[in-house]
């Protein structure tokens, strides 16, 4: 397996495309950042029915942790990613603060997952995200918990000097402009 595997990561039924999605974390994300390495490929989509960010993720040799089996780390890494662009999504410039994994399921290698990611609530600066890996056949892999924090004026005004980029694909992906 490596560069020449073919890997189906087109969208389900009722999600749409959504191509700033596909900028998250740039080339250096190490979830989305290599879509034809042996690592992690990932694809991420808007559902119509409520707008929940939703992708599929491949997970490769190179993600190997137990035999034959994904490494915990990069399920964690995988919905770290799908929980924050859930968050910017909804229009939140916040990064994580906490994540909590519960681990159901051993997910082989080679699995094509289906990745899901959905704002709960707001508290303040606090934003509440849950995300969930299963497979194609409903079997759960791993769900997480969020608390992300949005960023202060000061924060926002450091990244949009220092990672405009940054700042073109929030507003990308959430619709907002950030002054």
């Amino acid at each position: 397996m490596g560069a020449e595997t073919k890997v189906d990561l087109s969208p389900e039924p009722g999600w749409s495309e959504f191509p700033a999605a596909q900028g998250m974390g740039g080339n250096r994300s190490f979830v989305s950042g290599d879509p034809d390495g042996d690592r992690l490929r990932a694809r991420y989509y808007r559902r119509d029915a409520d707008n929940a960010w939703v992708g599929k993720v491949w997970f490769g040799p190179g993600a190997e942790g137990p035999p034959e089996h994904a490494h915990g780390g990069s399920t964690a890494a995988v919905l770290d990613e799908a929980m924050g662009g859930a968050v910017w999504m909804a229009g939140h410039l916040a990064v994580a603060a906490q994540i909590t994994l519960h681990y159901r399921n051993m997910l082989p290698l080679g699995t094509v997952a289906l990745v899901e990611a959905k704002v709960d609530r707001v508290d303040g600066r606090k934003v509440f995200v849950h995300g969930k890996i299963q497979g194609p056949d409903g079997q759960l892999y791993c769900e997480s918990d969020g608390v992300l924090i949005k960023l202060v004026q000061r924060q926002t005004d450091h990244f949009a000097a220092n990672y405009p980029d940054t700042i073109k694909l929030f507003e990308s992906i959430s619709g907002k402009t950030i002054s």
